[in-house]
C-alpha cells in the first residue's frame, strides 16, 4: 500500500467535509481509520492501492495474483466477501470498485474488473463452472471474465465464465449473464436479455 497516497487523501478528505459537524467528522474519521487498519490486515497477501477500506471480515484466498486498485471499498455486513484466487491465475479489481455483503469472486484463470464499478450483495462471478456436465469429477477449461469501467451488477446477479461486460452497463438484480452485453446498456432476467439502452451522452463521472 501506498503510506504517502492514502495519508494525504485522508487529510483531502478531511478538508472537503469541512461543513460538516467536528463531531460527525471525527466518528467517519474513525470508521475510515478502523477500515484502512482491516485493510491491512485481509489484503495484506494482495498488491493494493491507495486508501483501502474494508468493513466486516471478507474472506479471502490468494494463491495467485490479486491486485486491488485505489480506493476500493469492501463491505461484508450481513454477510461476508468471499474472493478466491486459485495457482497461477488473476484476479484484478481497479480503482473506485465497491463490493457489498456477499459478493463472491472465484478466479482459476482470469478475472478483471475495471473501475467505478458498483457490485451489490451477493452477486457472483466465475471463470469456470467447475464441474464437467458427463464427469462431475473433472473441472473444465476456464474463460476469462472481463467486467469494463463504469458497470453496475445489481443485486444476486450471476456472471458466467467466458463474459465481457462492456463500459457503462447494467445488470438487473437477480440476472443470470451468459454472453457478452454491450455497453451502456441495461439487461436483465434469465438467462439476461436486454431491457433498455442508456445514453453515454448523460452519464457523469465524479471526482472520490
Amino acid at each position: 500500500m501506498r503510506a504517502g497516497a492514502g495519508a494525504r487523501g485522508l487529510y483531502e478528505r478531511w478538508q472537503r467535509e469541512s461543513n460538516i459537524p467536528l463531531g460527525e467528522r471525527m466518528v467517519k474519521a474513525r470508521s475510515v481509520t478502523f477500515d484502512s487498519v482491516r485493510a491491512r490486515v485481509y489484503l495484506r497477501h494482495a498488491e493494493v492501492g491507495a486508501l483501502p477500506r474494508v468493513t466486516g471480515r471478507p474472506r479471502i484466498t490468494n494463491d495467485g495474483t490479486l491486485i486491488f486498485g485505489d480506493l476500493v471499498r469492501l463491505r461484508s455486513i450481513v454477510a461476508p466477501i468471499e474472493l478466491y484466487v486459485g495457482p497461477g491465475a488473476t484476479l484484478r479489481i481497479g480503482d473506485r470498485v465497491h463490493l457489498n455483503s456477499g459478493v463472491t469472486i472465484a478466479a482459476l484463470s482470469h478475472v478483471e474488473l475495471g473501475d467505478r464499478i458498483e457490485i451489490g450483495p451477493h452477486v457472483t462471478i466465475y471463470d469456470n463452472s467447475f464441474h464437467d456436465l458427463y464427469d462431475r469429477s473433472c473441472q473444465p477449461p476456464s474463460k476469462p471474465v472481463f467486467i469494463e469501467d463504469d458497470v453496475w451488477l445489481a443485486a444476486k446477479c450471476t456472471i458466467l465464465p467466458g463474459v465481457r461486460i462492456g463500459r457503462g452497463a447494467v445488470v438487473a438484480a437477480n440476472a443470470l449473464v451468459t454472453r457478452d452485453v454491450e455497453p451502456f446498456t441495461v439487461v436483465y432476467g434469465v438467462p439476461a436479455q436486454l431491457l433498455t439502452n442508456l445514453d453515454p451522452e448523460r452519464f457523469v463521472v465524479r471526482d472520490p
